[in-house]
This record gives structure tokens, C-alpha cells and sequence, in this order.
């Protein structure tokens, strides 16, 4: 047998109140079980630690001297109770996030920091990909990502559906087009998300269907660097409609055929899905799209 705080708390309480009964009260439990964890101590140290006087308790000379001890270790165990329980209540934590579109992910982010001020936030942009792969190793508590289909195993809430469009500035031949074709966008160079983008995947899994063969002349991480290189004329940019917004100055242009989407997802591990912040993040998903 091992020392529990349990055996501690009333170990140093019926030295303190010098009652058995007004110890089980402060602790909240039964006479009995404050009788029981004295007892359990004392065989097994084969130690009298209290002094049985009727209804008085006294603390025996060897209690005396472990008492100061005693109580240390009863306020760092209540130090570490209280800093568990601001995590519990979202007083404290932190949330370690990774996510593929900002556009999607910010609203909600904005809006749980709102509501829990003191929690700290690390989030890292990255193709969808590459964040399964890190949550599942605990690199992440939650992740927002692109996928075809919501992701196998895990805890996942559908955010959005989108389109995957081409952009292209105002004075491209295909700004005033309501859609184009694939063989007019197999002319042009194109600019898109490296590999491991599930946006990029679904796309040239769409164009393979459509047997068109695509030039894609720049892969980039970020949704900035595509903007600027669409704008400088490098290509035509491959996106969802979603990331498109004014301040970008492209014009989104739907492609023609079969219906090109893809869906976003909330994710996290199964096992994690109740751990305060995790739980309150996708809280905060449900009343946004609410």
C-alpha cells in the first residue's frame, strides 16, 4: 500500500479539529471512512498515529513530526487541483490548432477567444494532409481541414461545402465568363497549393476524370503568395470559392461538368472529444453556424 492524499486529508484534519466526527464533516464524508483511512495507515506502518481518548483524537509524537510535511503536501495538491480546475472551467490551457484555410477556420477561432479570453491559442497553417498525420500524434488537440469525405476514425463536424474555382484578375479573358470549360483551363499555366492539399487533390482527380491534362507551374503554401502570383501573371489560380474574398481583387470562376467540391471539417481525436477546451471549440463551431 501506498500513501493517498485521501489518507492525508484525514490524517491531518483529525489532528487539526482533535474529532473524528468534526473531520469527516470539514471533509465531507462518512465517520467510518475517516476511521477507515486512519486505520489503513497505521497497520500498515505498524504505527499508532493517533491517541484514541473517548471522543477526543490527539496526534501522537510521530504524527507530530509528519504533520508539517503533511499539510506541504496537502497545498501543492491543492495547487494542482486548482490549476486543473481553471482548465476544466476555461480558466486557463491552452489549444494547440492546425488549419488549412484561414478564411474558414479565423471566424471561429475569433469567436472562442472572445469567449474564453484565458486560454492561449497556438495555431499553425498547413496543407490538410499534413495535419491528420500530426494530430494523430498529438502534435494538435484540434484541426480544421479539407477533405472529400469526413476523415476515418475521428471525431468530425461538418463546417462548409465549397467549390473549387479558378481566379483570375478583373482583365483575364475568364473574369466575364459565368464558367469555363476544362480545355480552356488546360491552355492556361496554373497556380495552386502544393500536394498535399486535398483542395489540389480533388481538383486534379476532377480533371483526370475529365481527360485533361493540366500545367500547374507554381505550387505555394499560403493563400497570400497565390494572390500575388495571380496577379503578377503567372498563372491561373486553382481555389475554393470561399478563400476568394474582395479585398483579394480576383474574380472567382466556376469550371464546367461535374460538380467540383469539396467539404471542411472541425476534427479531432476520439479519445479527446470531451477534454474542456476541445469540447468548448467545437461548442463554439455549433453556435457560429448556428
Amino acid at each position: 500500500m501506498k500513501l493517498s492524499i485521501n489518507q492525508l486529508r484525514a490524517l491531518e484534519a483529525v489532528a487539526r479539529t482533535g474529532s473524528f466526527s468534526s473531520a469527516a464533516k470539514e471533509l465531507g464524508i462518512s465517520q467510518p471512512s475517516v476511521s477507515n483511512h486512519l486505520s489503513a495507515l497505521e497497520k500498515h506502518f505498524r504505527t499508532q498515529l493517533i491517541n484514541r481518548n473517548g471522543r477526543k483524537a490527539e496526534p501522537t509524537e510521530l504524527c507530530q513530526q509528519v504533520l508539517s510535511r503533511t499539510r506541504s503536501v496537502l497545498a501543492m495538491t491543492d495547487e494542482i487541483e486548482q490549476i486543473l480546475d481553471g482548465c476544466r472551467q476555461l480558466q486557463s490551457g491552452t489549444l494547440r490548432l492546425g488549419y488549412s484555410t484561414y478564411q474558414f477556420a479565423m471566424p471561429i477561432l475569433s469567436a472562442f477567444m472572445e469567449a474564453y479570453p484565458d486560454i492561449q491559442i497556438e495555431a499553425r497553417a498547413m496543407a490538410s494532409h499534413d495535419l491528420i498525420p500530426l494530430l494523430q500524434d498529438g502534435n494538435f488537440d484540434v484541426i480544421f481541414v479539407t477533405a472529400r469525405s469526413e476523415p476515418p476514425s475521428m471525431v468530425a463536424r461538418h463546417i462548409r461545402t465549397e467549390k473549387v474555382v479558378a481566379v483570375v484578375p478583373p482583365a483575364h479573358p475568364f473574369a466575364q465568363k459565368t464558367e469555363i470549360s476544362w480545355q480552356e483551363l488546360a491552355t492556361y499555366p496554373l497556380v495552386q497549393r502544393e500536394k498535399s492539399s486535398e483542395t489540389r487533390q480533388a481538383f486534379e482527380a476532377a480533371a483526370q476524370k475529365a481527360g485533361v491534362s493540366l500545367k500547374t507551374v507554381l505550387a505555394l503554401g499560403s493563400w497570400g503568395s497565390i494572390v500575388t502570383s495571380v496577379h503578377n501573371g503567372i498563372g491561373v489560380g486553382i481555389a475554393m470559392a470561399g478563400e476568394v474574398t474582395p479585398s483579394d481583387g480576383l474574380i472567382p470562376v466556376p469550371i464546367k461538368g461535374d460538380h467540383l467540391s469539396v467539404d471542411h471539417y472541425l476534427v479531432c481525436l476520439p479519445e479527446m472529444q470531451h477534454v474542456a477546451t476541445i469540447k468548448a471549440m467545437f461548442d463554439t463551431q455549433l453556435l457560429q453556424s448556428s
